[in-house]
């Protein structure tokens, strides 16, 4: 009887091992994505860009909503009433913030630094 107990209870601890390996997130052969967040403090939607692995991709964002982006440069364009197109451009670092506004000084959509 004794040998059966503790033949049960390795065979839980093991399990238990095994369990707590397979849900730990910070699991040595992966490691972690490191985002930078882009606030929409607008009232409406905007399509903004971002430059991941030297490729442009496009994402819209939620009025009031953050967004999770990859990359170095995030960049925003407007086409005024005037017919200019401004574009601003502004380099990321992975695990900060950053706020897209509507600037309405400039009449253009527009981005600040990093946000803690």
């Amino acid at each position: 009887m004794m040998r059966q107990l503790l033949a049960v209870a390795a065979a839980m601890a093991a399990l238990c091992t095994i369990g707590a390996g397979l849900a730990d997130p910070a699991s040595p052969q992966m490691a972690p994505a490191v985002y930078s967040i882009v606030r929409n403090d607008s009232t409406s939607q905007v399509t903004i860009e971002f430059r991941s692995s030297d490729k442009w991709q496009q994402i819209q964002i939620d009025a009031q909503k953050d967004a999770d982006i990859t990359g170095d440069q995030i960049r925003v364009t407007t086409t005024r009433e005037d017919e200019a197109t401004i574009t601003v451009t502004l380099p990321i670092v992975g695990g900060k913030k950053y706020r897209l506004f509507w600037n309405t000084q400039a009449s253009m959509w527009d981005l600040s630094g990093t946000v803690h």
